[in-house]
């Protein structure tokens, strides 16, 4: 197994976090009757995991580059456990959103250096560790939407809360004896030339497949209303189309990258995810417009998943190949993570009205499909090899010129 091995309880700790996130997302007429408040109170809390990526993002980067990707993994494991500790036996909304504003700074301290980790381990395989851990948070946020009301109903709510707990804990006591190995020097440290003006690109590939992923998921219920579905039946199946667009995404994520990379066809890869990604983005946007089809429907979603996830995941990995260095690297995917949340935070907002009825539903599918095809246009200008530094290429051109004097 080798290095693989070392990376189970990274994947294993993504997993925990995404499956303490999206458990509460199935259960939140639960939790409005139980704090006593409304329904954007709970969304707020729900939504506190992508804020804190925009808010944290950098610093997490920052921790694992100028100390090590160990320093940001033993926090993320010890706050998560401290935050839903706290959750678990909060007694009101203001103890249980400070205690879950703390169990989200995990998600960022967690996973915004999987660029130093996949560069320092696997610096040939980083399509492949990058997409795996995206797929694995992405996997335990879907557990989270699908057991969470089979948990609830077995354990109440304090025991859905307590089963988050428990993973947790084993998380961060796995996380404790298994990066040991992890490696604590990387080149230079300096982050200085992190940042290139080709990234913006992956910057808005990224911002607009996670925003509309997370749009039409909380829409799904209230388009299905439109369709004059009951509202016990709307609600049921807009938690089934969450769960299958989480589902498809981690889904997509694990399968595709390391596939796209087993054969070296990075470009390809990204081209044909970009392409895919666009025509299931019209069937989840049109077929949820336009159409009570469920079956459609819900292909739509689980196919967006899959597709677009696996896209926005190589995408991230495309961002290290500005770079030269793990620290940077991991920096560079710090940058990408968070303008996907800044994505998440405003775009939703922006165009869930449209979708809130039938008249102006039109507008809501237009832009969505502008702002998927612009994405899918710019597969083909996303890098997929290291750009070699200055230095690196005057010695080329002086071994060159060498060879030709000879």
């Amino acid at each position: 197994m080798g290095n693989w091995s070392k990376l189970a309880p990274y994947w294993f700790l993504l997993f925990t976090i995404g499956f303490g996130w999206f458990i509460l997302s199935p259960l939140v007429p639960i939790l409005i009757k139980f704090l006593g408040v409304g329904l954007s109170s709970i969304i707020l809390f729900i939504s506190i995991y992508g804020y804190t990526m925009v808010v944290l993002g950098l610093l997490a980067g920052y921790i694992s580059a100028k100390f090590t990707v160990k320093a940001a993994l033993y926090s993320a494991a010890i706050i998560s456990v401290i935050g839903l500790i706290g959750r678990a036996i909060a007694p009101n909304y203001v103890a249980f959103l400070i205690t879950g504003i703390i169990a989200a700074i995990a998600y960022p301290l967690a996973m915004a250096p999987v660029g130093t980790v996949a560069d320092s381990l696997f610096k040939d395989k980083a399509h492949t560790v990058i997409g795996i851990s995206v797929g694995m948070l992405f996997l335990g946020m879907a557990f989270g939407a699908f057991l969470g009301p089979g948990i609830f109903g077995a354990l109440g709510l304090s025991g859905a809360l307590w089963t988050t707990v428990l993973l947790a804990i084993i998380a961060a006591i796995w996380i404790g004896f298994g990066i040991r190995g992890y490696p604590t020097f990387y080149k230079g440290r300096s982050l200085k030339g992190s940042f290139k003006p080709g990234m913006i690109k992956n910057w808005y590939v990224g911002l607009s497949i996670s925003a509309i992923a997370v749009l039409f998921g909380g829409i799904a219920s209230t388009v299905l209303g439109l369709h004059h579905f009951s509202i016990t039946s709307a609600l049921s199946y807009g938690g089934l189309m969450g769960g299958l667009a989480f589902l498809g995404s981690a889904l997509g994520a694990i399968i595709l990258p390391p596939l796209f990379e087993q054969y070296k066809q990075f470009r390809l890869g990204l081209v044909s995810t970009g392409v895919l990604m666009f025509l299931m983005a019209m069937l989840m946007a049109l077929g949820l417009a336009y159409t009570n089809i469920i079956l459609a429907i819900a292909a739509g979603f689980f196919l967006f998943g899959f597709f677009g996830n696996a896209y926005w995941s190589m995408a991230m990995t495309s961002t290290t190949n500005y770079v030269s260095d793990p620290a940077q690297a991991g920096f560079a995917t710090s940058m990408y993570s968070v303008f996907t949340n800044l994505g998440v935070a405003f775009i939703p907002v922006i165009l869930g009205g449209f979708f809130g009825s039938m008249s102006t539903i039109a507008i809501g599918v237009t832009v969505v499909l502008v702002l998927e095809f612009v994405a899918m246009l710019l597969s083909p200008t996303l890098l997929v090899r290291k750009v070699s530094s200055p230095h690196k290429r005057t010695a080329r051109r002086r071994r060159t010129r060498t060879r030709t004097k000879r």
